[in-house]
């Protein structure tokens, strides 16, 4: 800082003193900024910005103190110095700078510095900021990399499909491009439902991939699915066209909302004789319903999912067999109710795939069913339009509805209930219209037939009458949809014990089990029927009235007092409607009683069940537990499932007619057959190995390597070692005594397996033939055995005629010690016996040539010499029964005859082998119960009920082995 004085301006001693001055309070001003920015924990540090110096109004004598330093230093005299001068001035220095130049210029700066919680915060924000703008371009990366990664997904699907159908245009390689498609635009409508944040941020694309998906897959259905249904149902309305007058007048219109079948009992029905299945061209119904259908699917705005579920299936239907090919039928039946459950769901897209309709063919349809229609009663006319409005006001009553997403995997259901017959529909619309109806003119619009009408049913009777009619006709058709509801529920297969454990942990629970939620809703539904409840309520309000006009009474001197009160409490029951009296008995099953409902009891047993499984499962090895819960449920007791089978048989469907049985058993009783029939499988697997560790592992290493069950063996298996495994005490028998006994029934030498609801095990083929072979008693070579523990040893006497031999002088046939010698004379029949105890075991057969020398045709020694022996020579049987044998060695041939007189062994029929139990190249199978079969009874469970849905009786698979079925317990 310094002054430029002016060109002839006179400057005061103190401007011109100035910078000295400035210049000496340097170190001052040194240690004060020192100590101003020493660390310091109770201020917040300051900001340096500057010194400025101002002076103000100036009065008194100025003094130089650089002046004394320079007078001191220099040794100047005092007086010599300059006086100081009176100073006054009226104006002021630096101050107009000051403030014009820091201090308002600096507001904004000191404003900044001066709390230092803003600056803090200043501080945050700013940090705050970078970090969310950091996570936000963080997030988005992501987004995108997921949204690239989700469109190359897509994009791999759709390679996927070309690749599936390249080079192929069968039905299975189509409809598994359909499913995938499936798969994935069900994802992307998930993800617009509730976007995950993986692809969302604002960055979502998946719908525009969901448009694109879309555009492939309803390409697909209308090649796939509305070709072939739109071409059958033209084809049916042209064979109705074409023979109008056999369509005669039905007793009842025709649904104009079809029952509504589930997609699988559709597509598995049995009629496969015609294009169309089921349906006839001469039937008004069926017609009516193609017609229904047929524009439906030409107009959206009409659309009823319960109606083309069904129809959709039953056109469909023969195109998809005829074009099946080698595809399973099972995966075919699977993809096609995926696909119409799918294309139904999304009725209400804007560019939902519809067929061209033939307007002719429509109008024609119409004309020859309105012919029809015109003759039906009015009042048929009016119930049939009360059903067909309530069915487009209340969703159908499904399996699914009831039990949930989560459980129908666990419990299937092959029919559904339209809205117009439940509860719900009764109460709220059902009940009203038919009271209006009885009272006032209706007016109906049947858009189908695109006709109206105008009936008064006043004209036929009184209201009541018309109201109970039409009541009737409701209450039983009610009733007959709730019976197939009820019968065509079934307890899916469980496949492995693991899933049946899981199974049975979901249907066992007290609480939340999917077979209370069906009885507790069926009971709901059909209850407003029964005034069991309603009486019960009655009698115990009545109880206490008539308990207090009784006191009353007894207080009264005189007089009487005529009221219509039953005075010893029995209450005028209501009577029973057609629903009630249908499913009463599902009443008494459900309503609590003073011991508690007899549906809770049955989810008791079920509980029981489901520990016993668990407890099992725990156990590692499932085989042991298995095999005695079978053991058990065959013998019934000490068994889950057999309790419970007979408190259902026993307790809960006591006294019920034959249909309440066949509506409420299946449900009961299946899964309890499931659960058995999951059990025979590890069972199956624990008999298996208890068979070979106890009997085929003996015989693979002491007996397998040996004669006589390796035919060219040289060493022979020893009597004790053959009588280990095989005749009467042999281990073969002790297996079927101990392990397979309790699971099997032994008459004499036939085995059969026991059944539980016509399940059991699935006995081999070889092990049920050869039972009976091995567990008779040892006889020939392997009878030693048991000669040492029996006074007699089991023996066969027969005979041998010696016949002439050319070439030969003589031959000798020795068995067992006994000769017989022939010197081609006259033969004679020559008594052996076989084995002999008191001659050396073997066989030998030799002769003697013209030329003198001796040829040994046969030497087999040992206990099985005769056996060699036999199955050596060239055998023939005679029809008297005896055997011609043969030996040739060279040009010599020796023939002989022989006839048994007397054996213990089993008749050998027409074998042309006298020695029909030989042991000679037998072998054991590895395994008694067939695995493969136990696994497909599970499925066969299942199937059979899905087949026939309303027998009474327990749906089962009959084991592969003969067997006597017991539906109710076991054999």
């Amino acid at each position: 800082m310094g002054c430029h004085p002016a060109l002839g301006n006179k400057l005061s001693p103190g401007q011109l003193s100035f910078p000295l001055e400035f210049s000496t309070i340097k170190p001052a001003l040194r240690a004060f900024l020192a100590t101003l920015f020493e660390t310091n924990p109770f201020q917040y540090k300051p900001i340096f910005r500057g010194f400025y110096f101002t002076s103000a109004l100036q009065e008194g004598e100025t003094s130089s103190a650089a002046a004394t330093r320079i007078a001191n230093r220099f040794g100047l005299s005092a007086e010599s110095m300059p006086k100081p001068q009176s100073a006054f001035s009226k104006n002021g220095f630096f101050l107009r700078d000051l403030f014009s130049k820091v201090i308002f210029a600096d507001r904004q700066t000191v404003r900044q510095f001066a709390s230092p919680a803003k600056t803090r915060m200043r501080y945050a924000t700013f940090f705050g900021f970078v970090a969310v703008l950091a996570l936000a371009l963080g997030g988005w990366t992501w987004s995108t990399v997921n949204n690239q990664q989700l469109a190359e997904n897509v994009k791999a699907d759709l390679d996927n499909v070309v690749r599936l159908q390249q080079n192929r245009n069968d039905l299975q390689s189509r409809l598994q491009a359909m499913d995938v498609l499936e798969d994935r635009i069900d994802q992307l409508e998930q993800f617009r439902r509730d976007k995950p944040l993986a692809v969302s941020l604002g960055l979502y694309q998946g719908d525009r991939l969901e448009q694109r998906l879309l555009t492939e897959y309803y390409n697909g259905v209308r090649q796939i699915l509305l070709d072939p249904v739109s071409q059958n149902l033209a084809s049916f309305l042209k064979d109705v066209n074409a023979h109008p007058d056999q369509l005669a007048p039905l007793n009842r219109t025709p649904d104009a909302a079809a029952i509504p079948v589930s997609t699988h009992s559709a597509m598995t029905a049995s009629g496969q004789g015609g294009l169309y299945s089921d349906a006839s061209p001469t039937n008004v119904e069926d017609a009516y319903n193609a017609l229904k259908t047929y524009l439906m699917l030409g107009d959206k705005r009409h659309v009823e999912t319960a109606h083309l579920t069904d129809q959709v299936a039953r056109f469909w239907r023969g195109w998809l067999e005829t074009n099946r090919g080698n595809m399973p039928r099972d995966e075919m039946i699977r993809s096609a109710e995926r696909m119409i459950t799918f294309y139904l769901s999304r009725v209400s897209d804007d560019d939902w795939p519809m067929i061209d309709q033939n307007l002719g063919l429509v109008d024609q349809t119409r004309e020859n069913l309105r012919r029809v229609v015109r003759g039906m009663p009015a009042r048929q006319r009016v119930y049939e339009e009360i059903k067909a409005r309530a069915s487009t006001r209340f969703a159908p009553m499904t399996i699914a509805r009831i039990v949930g997403e989560n459980n129908t995997a666990l419990v299937a259901g092959s029919y559904a209930i339209p809205g117009t017959f439940t509860r719900e529909a009764w109460f709220q619309y059902v009940q009203p219209a038919i009271r209006e109806a009885a009272t006032k003119e209706l007016q109906a619009k049947d858009w189908v037939l695109n006709t109206s009408a105008h009936d008064d049913l006043t004209l036929e009777g009184s209201p009541e009458q018309i109201q109970k009619a039409l009541v009737t006709m409701y209450k039983t058709e009610y009733a007959m949809h709730w019976q197939k509801f009820m019968q065509g529920i079934a307890v899916q297969s469980f496949g492995s014990f693991g899933q049946a454990v899981d199974a049975m942990n979901r249907l066992g629970d007290p609480q939340d089990s999917p077979i209370r939620k069906v009885l507790e809703t069926a009971y709901d539904q059909t209850s407003w029927d029964n005034p069991s409840l309603f009486n019960a309520s009655l009698k115990r309000a009545q109880s206490g009235v008539t308990s207090w006009f009784k006191q009353w009474f007894s207080r009264a001197p005189t007089g009487q007092l005529n009221a219509n009160i039953d005075i010893n409490g029995n209450p005028v029951e209501m009577p029973m409607g057609p629903i009630g009296q249908e499913f009463s008995a599902l009443g008494r099953i459900v309503q609590t009683g003073d011991n508690g409902s007899m549906l809770k009891g049955y989810m008791d047993t079920l509980s029981k069940v489901r520990t016993r499984f668990n407890v099992i499962k725990n156990q590692g090895d499932p085989g042991p537990g298995a095999r005695q819960l079978m053991q058990q449920t065959l013998d019934g007791s000490g068994s889950e499932l057999a309790d419970s089978l007979k408190y259902v048989d026993e307790q809960m469907l006591t006294g019920l007619t034959d249909s309440q049985r066949k509506a409420l058993r299946p449900l009961l009783v299946r899964p309890l057959m499931a659960a058995y029939a999951v059990v025979i499988q590890p069972a199956s697997v624990e008999v298996n190995k208890v068979w070979n560790a106890q009997v085929y592992q003996t015989f693979q290493n002491s007996l397998a390597s040996k004669y006589p069950f390796a035919g060219d063996a040289k060493v022979e298996a020893g009597a004790g070692e053959i009588a280990q495994v095989f005749g009467p005490d042999g281990s073969i028998a002790k297996f079927v005594g101990t392990t397979l006994g309790p699971l099997a029934v032994r008459r004499g030498d036939t085995l059969t397996a026991r059944t539980w609801g016509d399940m059991g095990l699935a006995l081999t083929p070889d092990f049920t033939n050869g039972f009976a072979r091995w567990v008779a008693p040892l006889a020939g070579g392997a009878a030693g055995a048991s000669a040492g523990q029996s006074s007699a040893e089991p023996q066969t006497v027969f005979q041998i005629l010696p016949q002439p031999s050319s070439g030969t002088t003589e031959y000798t046939l020795a068995i067992d010690g006994q000769q017989m010698r022939y010197r081609n004379t006259p033969p004679q029949w020559t008594n052996f016996v076989w084995p002999n105890p008191s001659g050396s075991p073997g066989a030998t057969l030799s002769a003697t040539t013209f030329d003198g020398r001796t040829l040994q045709l046969v030497n087999e020694p040992g206990r099985y010499g005769l056996e060699k022996l036999i199955n050596s020579a060239q055998r023939k049987r005679r029809p008297d029964g005896t055997f011609d044998l043969s030996w040739t060695q060279g040009n010599v041939t020796v023939a002989v005859s022989m006839r048994i007189i007397s054996t213990s062994q089993a008749s050998g029929g027409s074998s042309d082998a006298p020695q029909q139990q030989s042991l000679r190249g037998l072998r054991l199978p590895s395994s008694v119960a067939d695995v493969s079969a136990a696994a497909n009874s599970v499925a066969a469970t299942n199937t059979a009920s899905s087949a026939a849905p309303v027998a009474s009786a327990v749906p089962a698979a009959r084991p592969a082995t003969a067997a006597v079925s017991n539906t109710g317990g076991a054999q």
